[in-house]
This record gives C-alpha cells, structure tokens and sequence, in this order.
C-alpha cells in the first residue's frame, strides 16, 4: 500500500490523524475520554444491581415452586432473559460503544448483533404470550391453560430463527489478508455492515413485528383482561335454603270409622345471602347450604394485572428511543462533526433501554411481600399518608361499616369478610 493511502485509510478507520497508534489493541473513543469513567460507573450499577436481583427473584420462584403457575413461569422466562442481558449483552455492547476499533476477531463480528437482540425478542414474546394466556384464563377460568414451559422454550427458538437474518448483512474484512505488506494491519480487521445488501428494510420489519406489533396486542389484551376483573365480584357468598318437607296431619274419624287423613304440603323456600362466618340454624326444617365463591380470586387478579401492566409499560417506554435511534442512525450518514453527540446519545439510549433488567425484578419484590411489610417500606420512604396508618384503626366490613379493632390484627376491606350475623334475607313462604 502506498504512504499515502495509508495516511487515508488510518484516520478513516480512527478518526484521528495520528499513524502511530497500533490498531492491533483498542483505543478508546475520543468524543468519551472526558465521560467514559462516569459511563463505567453508570454501566457498572446496572450491570451489578440487574444481575444480582434477578437471581433473588429466580431463586424465590424456584425455591417456593411457582413456577407450577404458569403466570409465574413466564415471568422466570423474563428474569432468566435479562440475566442474560445484564451478564452478556451490556457488558459486550459496552465494550463495543466505547471502543473504536475492532478487535474482538470475525465470530464476535457475525454473532454480536444476534446476541444481542436474541433476549430482547424473547421478553416480547414472553410478554404476548403471557397476556393471551391470562385473557383466556379471566375469560373462562376452568378453560386448561397454555403449558407454559413449552412456550418459553418457543419463545428462545422464535428469537434464533428471527436474528439469523444478521448473518446476511454483516461483513468482517481481514486487513491483513488484504494488505499483506503492511505488518502494521496484521491481525486488523474490520466489523462492518454489507453494502451490497439493504439493511434498512430489515431493521423496520423488526421494529414493527417484535416491538410495535407485539405491544399493541398485549395492551388492548390487558384493557379487555381489566373489564372482565372489572366485572367479577369479590366476594364469596353463601347461600341457602330452607325447605319443610310434605307432613301427613290426622284430622279425625268419619262416621264410617274411616281416618280423613289430610295431606299438607307447606313449601317454604327461603333464600338468604350471609357473608362468611354468618351461617345460623334454621328450626323450621332441612336446611341446603351452597356455597358460592367466585371463579377467580378476584383481589389478587386485579394486583397481578396490576403489576404485569407496569412492567409492560416500563418495558415499552425503555426500549422505543433505542430502536427509534438505530432505525434514525441508518438513514443519517455519520460525519465527524456530529460523532461526539451521536456516542453520547447512544450510550445513554442503551443504558435506559436495560433500565427494565432492574425495575421488573425491584416490582417483583414489591408484588410479593405482605401488605403489612410493604405499608412498612412505603412508610420509611415518607410516602404513605394518613391512610395508611388510619386503615390499622379500623376493620371495613363488605357492608361498609366500620367495625372497632379492639387489639386485633389490621385488616384490610379487600380481603376481609364480615364476621357479624347481618344477611340479606328474600324469603318467600306459602
């Protein structure tokens, strides 16, 4: 190669116009020098904290077997998923945004993209999966539920056969094959895209079909899931009836001696709603007794919902700007004028989008402990009010009427049921 092409090609390759620097070792970008510590430390507490949490939340689902719920399994998918991306994924892509040249050889250069996206797929899809489950299940819930497992293992199989495309349009040139001569560019090599295919029109087929398509079913999924809980009662009651059978009663004897026997039939049917606890004898005859629970437990559908729709959300408005800017970065040529605030931007886009690896687990924690001791962390933070500490003065009946708490341990209008003998009573006898 000529002198003067090298003095070309090697700022081109850098950035900077300096032929000294040995391309065989990584350099760091110019535009982060002043920022790449603050960035480690940032990427550093993410990495840690994510990593750390979702093996806590792991742990709890299998140690306390809840994986047999199959809402909870498709929720260890999500958690298995980001521990992925906290140990794998951001570590590499860290690497790469802040280093300027490549150096981590032709396999890393093929599979990286694929890596990269391949959890990020399975989340999405988990997502979907998991909200049509769970339609069906509130919808008619003595309707057999999707085997969760085999789910997830499709979710992983979907995601390879969906990143296999990346193979088509990324292209490793080995420096040192092509310029021999040059013992400098031994062992260079470029990780590049390959002009000669259109990448764009692949990146917009998966922003649509893993990210805006998926979101939008799983939406209007968790809306009609919030009607139909919206519409189940939560309260189990009880109701009975009181039946006399048919009684034979003697009259008297007819002039013939003959007995004048007379039937009598009294139907007394009497239906009465009691809450639990509330059930008394009747001594007018056979007393039927039915319970009548709900099909769901409703309380704890409703604080599910509520859960898996933040997550969603938090999932959602995370991830957009990345996948916003990586389609917007396809179309806008990069100039050195610009590169330092396009670094910046991406490094921080990237950094938000993994934010989820840490708030699913944190709201995981949040769903599953007891009231009490969440009222307590709540409390600690100063955001409960006086609500908070006025629920423990009194016991809320199904009624609504305020029963004394004389000692007793707080309860909740939710999940309490009256203890009183009060019933709503239609009867009707003949």
């Amino acid at each position: 190669m000529p002198a003067d092409i090298w003095f070309i090609l090697h700022p081109l390759l850098l950035g900077v116009n300096n032929t000294k620097l040995d391309l065989r070792h990584p350099h760091l970008k110019e535009s982060l020098k002043d920022y790449y510590l603050w960035i480690l430390l940032l990427y550093g507490v993410l990495i840690c904290f994510g990593f750390m949490s979702n093996i806590f939340v792991s742990w709890y689902i299998t140690r306390k077997k809840l994986y047999k719920d199959e809402t909870f399994s498709f929720l260890l998918n999500i958690f298995i998923s980001d521990m992925i991306k906290c140990s794998v994924v951001l570590p590499l892509s860290l690497y790469v945004l802040m280093i300027r040249n490549w150096v981590l050889g032709e396999l890393l250069c093929s599979i990286l993209p694929m890596i990269q996206d391949i959890p990020q797929h399975v989340t999405t899809l988990t997502f979907l999966i998991m909200a049509w489950d769970r339609f069906r299940y509130i919808k008619k819930p003595y309707r057999p539920r999707v085997p969760a497992f085999v789910c997830n293992f499709g979710t992983w199989l979907t995601a390879v056969c969906l990143v296999l495309p990346y193979s088509m349009y990324i292209m490793y040139i080995d420096l040192g094959q092509v310029y021999p001569k040059l013992q400098i560019l031994q062992g260079v090599g470029l990780c590049t895209l390959n002009i000669l295919d259109n990448i764009k029109d692949y990146a917009r087929g998966i922003f649509i079909i893993m990210f805006i398509s998926p979101l939008t079913i799983v939406f209007c999924l968790f809306i009609r899931v919030s009607r139909e809980l919206a519409k189940q009662n939560p309260t189990p009651v009880i109701k009975y009836e009181v039946r006399t059978q048919e009684t034979k009663t003697r009259i008297g004897t007819t002039q013939t001696g003959q007995e004048e026997v007379r039937s009598v039939r009294t139907d007394y049917d009497q239906t009465r709603q009691c809450s639990r606890g509330s059930i008394h004898e009747s001594d007018r005859g056979r007393a039927l007794y039915k319970l009548s629970e709900p099909h769901l437990n409703v309380v704890k559908e409703r604080r599910t919902q509520k859960f898996l729709v933040s997550i969603v959300v938090i999932y959602g408005v995370c991830l957009c700007p990345l996948l916003v800017l990586k389609l917007a970065r396809m179309s806008v040529p990069e100039t050195y004028e610009y590169i330092t605030y396009l670094d910046i931007v991406y490094i921080c886009f990237v950094w938000f989008a993994y934010v989820p690896t840490c708030t699913t687990a944190m709201l995981f924690i949040l769903w599953q402990i007891n009231r009490p001791s969440a009222e307590r962390v709540i409390g600690y933070l100063q955001l409960s009010g006086r609500k908070m500490r006025h629920s423990c003065e009194t016991v809320t009946s199904v009624t609504d009427t305020p029963v004394p708490n004389h000692g007793k341990r707080c309860r909740y209008s939710e999940e309490t049921f009256s203890d009183t003998n009060s019933c709503q009573q239609d009867s009707s006898s003949t």
